[in-house]
């Protein structure tokens, strides 16, 4: 009797796994066309790669230097970056890492209201999630074993990650130096479609901050997360690339070289839409929205910045 439970068990979880399987190429073979033909023989594109593409983008945006009084300083700011991805699994895949690549993607504002010069963004950062066909990981003993996980794996590399005003001022807000970033982190959507995550990861860094007294004096602030930063993101995008938008929380616990132990907690989210093409090349509204508290910022940011983002197809 037991035996014939277990193998019931086994047929069961065969068939959710084919079930998987199939539900996968069926999501991957009904990605829209890139490119269309009218009755007059011209040809359209109607299907963009949001993670694909060199980008420009321009636009308003309001800095509130104090969440609870929102005290606002209009400026204005631009944003550039390579976006790369892989290409979309093949049918008939057994395991396929999909890969997000971000490279100097900056966004810079020029004259942040009183407060000079500032940057927020990272010279490279890596998504990779593992998807398995059959929802499984193997592991490496004699004879190999097959563990079925509810969730892909996967990992977030960044180098290079600039956050704050070029030039301190004296009793201002500090220049943050990213040196690297990595975070274990596990994708609970499992969606074979490009741009498509819900991850939660635990992740560890170091960074350098900059950043002068009121007497003028620069200090250097070394900043180490010993595996001890917590992230949950969500992203999305349509099947053609014409919306995306995504939201990321983190709250890390580090050590300070200058204030010992402290908290540290950001978010940001981003909206896209494209409701034009010139040439074939993508217009798009954009909205994004940074806040951030730590011990070492004056005081909370909130960051609002609206405008038009112009894109480079690279496929």
């Amino acid at each position: 009797m037991r035996a014939r439970a277990m193998s019931l068990g086994l047929l069961m979880l065969s068939l959710a796994a084919s079930g998987r399987a199939a539900a996968a190429d069926a999501e991957i073979a009904t990605a829209p066309p890139i490119w269309i033909t009218d009755a007059g023989g011209a040809r359209f594109r109607v299907r963009f790669d949001p993670g694909e593409r060199l980008i420009f983008g321009a636009g308003a945006e309001t800095v509130a230097g104090d969440l609870a009084g929102l005290r606002a300083a209009p400026a204005f700011g631009v944003e550039l970056g390579l976006m790369l991805r892989s290409d979309r699994p093949a049918p008939g895949w057994d395991v396929h890492w999909k890969r997000n690549h971000e490279l100097a993607h900056l966004r810079l504002h020029p004259a942040a209201g009183t407060r000079g010069a500032a940057v927020d963004g990272v010279l490279y950062r890596g998504l990779f999630l593992r998807q398995s066909r059959e929802g499984t990981l193997t592991l490496p003993v004699t004879p190999p074993f097959a563990l079925p996980l509810p969730f892909d794996i996967g990992v977030l590399a960044e180098v290079g990650h600039l956050r704050g005003a070029l030039w301190p001022e004296a009793g201002g807000p500090p220049i943050d130096a990213g040196i690297v970033y990595g975070e274990v982190l596990a994708d609970f959507w499992r969606s074979r479609q490009p741009g498509r995550w819900l991850t939660v990861g635990v992740g560890g860094r170091y960074e350098i901050g900059l950043q002068r007294d009121a007497a003028g004096t620069l200090a250097r602030d070394d900043r180490v997360s010993p595996m001890s930063t917590l992230a949950v993101a969500l992203h999305s995008e349509r099947a053609d690339g014409l919306a995306a938008g995504g939201l990321r929380a983190e709250a890390s616990h580090r050590w300070s070289s200058a204030r010992g132990w402290e908290r540290a907690y950001r978010v940001d989210a981003d909206a896209e839409v494209t409701p034009l093409a010139l040439n074939d090349r993508p217009v798009a509204l954009f909205a994004l929205v940074t806040a951030a508290s730590s011990p070492d910022l004056p005081q909370p940011e909130l960051r609002v910045m609206a405008g038009l983002r112009f894109s480079q197809p690279l496929r």
